[in-house]
């Protein structure tokens, strides 16, 4: 992908910033430069940079947030994709609208390929469905990604909180009874690179390969990293006092992904190690 006519907005976000690493010469915004709930804003915005590709990685992304405050989510999420779908339409961009795997309820015991039926459980998850359907509203060209868990390098990824909270000396309480597909953020850069340069567009799937527990994910950091696994706690999810629902099990297929681009996913454990190298901790075992 020529990352020259690059625009990623949303542009110190987790996925966002990381992205912007992944891509040089593409153009980063957020706010104040870019509020995409604005639609005005959004046209004159890429009517004056005309851009190539658009990649939003911007949106209210806290689920338990998101729960208490659904006017603000939505007008994020769906209205303010829709905008900036529409600002990329007119500018003749092509715009890549990243999603999750939260729009299914996780109730399959297999993956789910982007066709399956949608069931949303959390104002979140219903808004970034809403939000797909803006975009594919708004533009046939487009490309909406959903990812699973998400991690990368900013402070409030996984990788680094494990680590964080390992300091401290203290037990690791971690929860254990909710399965899906971490997703690495550089990973996630390359294969939007490869989708944009086959010239497809649509729905597809982006995790890496093999679906874990947060337990089992936090456990290959501790391993990692020379520390001492015994101090892991497994918990439930009902210890914790979260607003919103998750689904229990969230599995992505990403075939129809790697038919598109002939490429195939990494596993979990081989980005969380990328992660471990890049944020500066010295591997152990093998």
């Amino acid at each position: 992908m020529e990352t020259g006519s690059v625009l990623v907005v949303g542009a110190r976000g987790m996925a966002g910033a990381d992205f912007l690493k992944c891509w040089p010469g593409a153009t980063g915004l957020d706010l104040p430069e870019a509020d995409i709930t604005d639609r005005d804003s959004c046209r004159k915005l890429l009517a004056e940079l005309r851009p190539r590709v658009v990649v939003n990685c911007a949106g209210a992304t806290g689920v338990d947030w998101c729960e208490t405050n659904r006017a603000e989510a939505f007008s994020v999420n769906v209205a303010g994709a829709g905008h900036l779908a529409e600002a990329a339409h007119e500018a003749g961009a092509l715009v890549v609208q990243l999603s999750t795997d939260y729009v299914f309820d996780g109730t399959a015991s297999g993956k789910y390929a982007e066709t399956d039926p949608t069931k949303p459980l959390s104002v979140y998850a219903e808004s970034k469905l809403e939000g797909e359907r803006a975009v594919s509203r708004a533009t046939p060209r487009h490309i909406i990604v959903r990812i699973g868990w998400l991690f990368g390098h900013a402070d409030k990824s996984f990788v680094r909180a494990i680590l964080r909270r390992a300091g401290d000396g203290e037990p690791v309480r971690v929860i254990d009874d909710q399965v899906g597909c971490p997703t690495y953020s550089y990973d996630i850069a390359e294969a939007i690179g490869r989708l944009v340069d086959v010239g497809v567009t649509g729905t597809f799937h982006f995790t890496n390969v093999g679906p874990c527990t947060r337990l089992e994910m936090a456990r290959h950091i501790f391993e990692r990293a020379g520390m001492d696994t015994a101090r892991l706690v497994a918990i439930t999810s009902s210890e914790l006092p979260w607003v919103a629902k998750r689904p229990a099990r969230a599995v992505l297929s990403t075939e129809k992904y790697r038919t598109a681009t002939g490429a195939a996913p990494r596993h979990w454990h081989a980005t969380v190690d990328d992660a471990l190298v890049r944020d500066g901790v010295r591997l152990h075992g093998t």
